[in-house]
């Protein structure tokens, strides 16, 4: 039987009820009713019963069509991205079916219907077109045919033939693509079948995340014969190809990946290339524990240093225990082409490996464990081997176990730190194993103005080669509420009594003890006023004096071992001002530093300094060893009574700034030597400090330090350090962190510039680079030039590095496929910390990033044009 009209439409209108049969007359097969205007309705007694049941089954079919491309974007790491979701059946089938033809007929002997000529289908957001329609309603069959496209706020498909069953939910296309927007996926294939919930097959099929319109060819997409996918489990495929430009460059016979975010199984494997260590190869295995543990192993040749491996162990047992280990071991069978190691004739077989981890226990809400180790199988292992500055110029490496425990009143804590030497230190180095104290802050005697605190600590200090001793410190303190003069200065009285007792002598095995005492008298002040604007912001400028009196009697300490600052108590009769002045602009929720100054100098009302300490590399101490001494080496100096006047000066703010993609961002990813939560700074600002020596008239220190960014298309940032030859102020000491009571021996002039920043090109490079270089000796210590490239639509990019340190010069390359994952090397550190700034929220990267392992999709901050201007 057939309804023809030139234009027809079935719905439900919204005032009827869903699956009912329609009231019309058994004699009649179909009947007409208008039901909106410029609309006709059709209806049969089991159309509209029968289709509202499939239709809710078709949509849970077509939205399992809709993933087969939402999985092939988790296929590339190990680490899931969770990029998009698939709209649930029930919410669909909920909303209105809406079906338009130019022909809709009804077989009733077959229960078939068939739709010709421009169907439509709609049901809320999911939109369904073809040429020809056929859906069997005994066996749940739809059958579209001619132009058949599907699509929905996700995904679009588009294919010449569909053909679904809706009570097993499986389904043939043939000829089909499917595209993803949130991923940028394109999914083809000649075949694409859809065996279950879960289960997916491609035959002679392709995919890619790259940018190409229909007819372009795509940057790079993988094509493969025949694929086989298990939702949640895994992907595997053969026969495949890693085409640039559809140019076969790299084949893949037969691969299987896992797609969970938790699923064992091999990661990407690393090749890459070092001048000096030589052609690189490494494979990871990733397997997955249990929900709370996972280990990476990951064996690594190089040709021209050896083999090893690495191994890196996470867990999160609970929410008060996790941790993270990382071991890397190297069997070396040829000798690093660095400096400082030369060939004597001898085997270059060498077991070398670096432990490193961190560990945090919460036992209770006031007992809380951390670990944290760090430490090299040789000292040399970091100056030859790494690749960071920081990490080269290391004295020591350390390693703590500290646990704390809040107490009613207090606190106790118990430490045990091992230092190990690397540049600095020996077997004769002191280790505090272990050191236990408590301390208590400032409680109210009685419920009166006076405030009593106290300070201790107990450290037994161990050495391979040497004494050891143990050291006890006692110290209480009276201090009161800040006593108000007219509310215009605050007056703080503060007494400490400090009792050290020594197991023994730095020459003596007798015991030793030390008795000081520490007062102190703090007057300070506070002006301010407000400047409104005529746009409702205003300007808040703030003036701070003070002058501070402390008093420390002068003792003898020839006889105790100097270790640290609690050995090392000078007398003190000091008078120290300071003056700080700030202006603020605030605006709404923000504010903008115009200006922070201090000023502050220090008077000698007693005797002035006579002797200062002396840490030129190589001075011989008074007792003990260059790598320990007992007792430094100490010069005579002509003492001054007024200090160096010191001065600094901020403006900008040097807090880290960050864009709306790095607050939205739960957390930053992994990435090659970069701690996790750490962000790149894009704040903007300028400080200046110095100290000027007003006997000499002359600066004896000033250091700069200027960063500026335009958004994301340059930023340049530039440090600068001068010492003049001389006598070198110490910045405060054990009592008060702004005073200048000492100055050390006289050393030779320092002059060094650091210099580094970056730049986005209008052809997809982003260029960056940093240096150090010293002025006084005319030499380079490292500079390091770093180069991305990414690709129109950012689907992969390539990085590029070149170190330049005094012994060796490394460089090296990476490559990003987005969605599919990245090569890491010993640049990534540094191209990322070069870059980042320019970079935020941005896809496509060679490193971890904001948003998950592959970016966000677009950046939150404006994109350069060719002019240069923000878009």
């Amino acid at each position: 039987m057939s309804c023809p009209r030139s234009v027809m439409r079935w719905s439900w209108p919204d005032s009827w009820p869903h699956r009912r049969g329609w009231s019309a007359s058994r004699a009649r097969s179909c009947w007409w009713a208008s039901a909106r205007p410029g609309s006709v309705a059709v209806g049969c007694r089991r159309f509209g019963a029968d289709m509202t049941g499939m239709v809710m089954r078709l949509s849970r079919c077509l939205a399992g069509w809709l993933l087969v491309g939402l999985l092939f974007p988790l296929g590339g790491h190990a680490v899931g991205n969770q990029a998009g979701s698939v709209p649930a059946a029930t919410s669909s089938g909920a909303l209105p079916l809406d079906i338009t033809a130019e022909r809709i007929d009804y077989l009733q002997e077959q229960e078939t219907y068939e739709a010709n000529g421009s169907v439509v289908v709609n049901q809320g957001a999911m939109r369904l077109t073809a040429d020809h329609m056929t859906i069997h309603a005994l066996p749940g069959v739809v059958i579209a045919t001619g132009h058949v496209r599907l699509v929905d706020p996700k995904a679009d498909l588009a294919t010449e033939r569909l053909e679904l069953n809706v009570n097993t939910e499986a389904g043939v296309i043939t000829h089909g693509r499917v595209y993803l927007k949130a991923s940028n996926t394109s999914v083809e294939g000649r075949l694409m079948q859809r065996f279950s919930e879960d289960h997916y097959r491609v035959k002679e099929g392709r995919f890619t995340n790259c940018d190409a319109q229909e007819g372009e060819t795509p940057a790079w997409r993988f094509e493969f014969k025949d694929l086989d996918l298990n939702a949640g489990d895994h992907v595997g495929f053969a026969g495949g190809w890693l085409c640039v430009n559809d140019v076969p460059v790299i084949p893949i016979p037969t691969m299987t990946y896992p797609l969970s975010s938790r699923r064992s199984g091999f990661l990407i494997p690393n090749v890459g290339y070092d001048n000096r260590f030589g052609t690189h190869l490494q494979e990871s295995f990733y397997w997955a524990i249990s929900p709370s543990q996972d280990l990476t192993i990951s064996p690594s040749y190089y040709s021209s240093l050896g083999y090893g491996s690495d191994f890196e162990y996470r867990y999160a047992l609970d929410q008060k225990s996790k941790g993270q280990w990382f071991v890397s071991f190297l069997q070396q069978t040829k000798l690093p082409n660095v400096s400082g190691v030369t060939d004597n004739g001898g085997s270059a077989s060498q077991s070398r490996a670096l432990i490193a981890g961190t560990h945090t226990q919460q036992f209770t809400p006031d007992l809380l464990l951390r670990a944290q180790i760090s430490f090299v199988t040789d000292p040399n292992y970091l100056q030859q081997l790494s690749n960071s500055g920081a990490q080269r110029a290391l004295p020591s490496s350390e390693n703590n176990i500290l646990a704390t425990q809040r107490l009613p009143y207090g606190n106790l804590y118990f430490l045990g730190q091992y230092l190990q030497p690397l540049q600095a230190g020996g077997k004769d180095t002191f280790q505090r194993l272990p050191e236990t104290g408590y301390s208590l802050p400032n409680l109210s005697l009685f419920n009166s103005p006076l405030l009593l605190g106290l300070d201790s600590n107990y450290v037994n200090f161990y050495r391979e080669q040497g004494f050891t001793l143990n050291r006890v410190d006692v110290m209480p303190g009276l201090t009161t509420d800040v006593i108000d003069l007219g509310h215009i200065i605050g007056l703080t009285p503060q007494a400490k009594v400090r009792e050290v007792y020594y197991t023994r002598g730095v020459e003596s095995s007798n015991s030793q003890h030390r008795e000081t005492l520490w007062a102190s008298l703090d007057a300070t002040s506070k002006l301010s006023r407000r400047f409104g604007m005529g746009d409702g912001g205003s300007f808040l400028h703030t003036l701070e004096p003070s002058v501070v009196y402390e008093y420390v009697p002068p003792t003898d300490q020839s006889k105790i071992t100097q270790i640290d600052q609690v050995d090392d108590l000078p007398k003190k009769n000091l008078l120290t001002y300071a003056i700080r002045s700030r202006l603020l602009e605030q605006e709404g929720g923000s504010s903008f530093n115009w200006l922070d100054f201090t000023m502050a100098q220090s008077y000698h009302v007693g005797a002035t300094q006579t002797r200062a300490r002396d840490f030129t590399p190589g001075a011989s101490p008074q007792l003990g060893s260059i790598t320990q001494p007992l007792q430094p080496a100490t010069v005579a100096i002509d003492g001054k009574k007024l200090s160096d006047l010191w001065m600094r000066a901020v403006i900008g703010n040097t807090t880290p700034q960050f864009t709306q993609a790095q607050l939205a961002s739960a957390a930053f990813g992994r990435g090659a030597g970069v701690v996790p939560g750490q962000q790149p700074a894009i704040n903007q600002y300028l400080t200046i400090d110095a100290f000027f020596d007003p006997y000499r008239s002359t600066m004896s220190q000033f250091n700069t330090d200027l960063r500026v960014q335009q958004s994301n298309h340059w930023y340049m940032e530039v440090g600068q350090r001068f010492s003049r030859d001389g006598n070198r102020v110490r910045r405060g000491d054990v009592w008060n962190p702004v005073s200048f009571n000492e100055v050390y021996a006289p050393t030779e002039e320092i002059q060094f510039v650091t210099a580094g920043g970056g730049f986005r090109t209008p052809w997809g490079w982003t260029i960056g680079a940093k240096g150090y270089y010293d002025v006084k000796n005319g030499k380079s210590p490292e500079y390091d030039v770093v180069a991305l490239y990414q690709n129109p639509c950012k689907c992969w990019s390539l990085g590029l590095y070149y170190l330049q340190f005094p012994d060796r010069a490394q460089y090296n390359f990476m490559l990003s496929l987005t969605g599919i994952g990245w090569t890491e090397n010993f640049g990534t550190a540094v191209l990322r910390s070069i870059l980042s700034p320019l970079l935020i929220g941005e896809k496509g990267l060679p490193w971890a990033a904001p948003g998950g392992p592959y970016g966000r999709a677009q950046s939150l901050l404006p994109q350069t044009g060719m002019g240069g201007v923000a878009r």
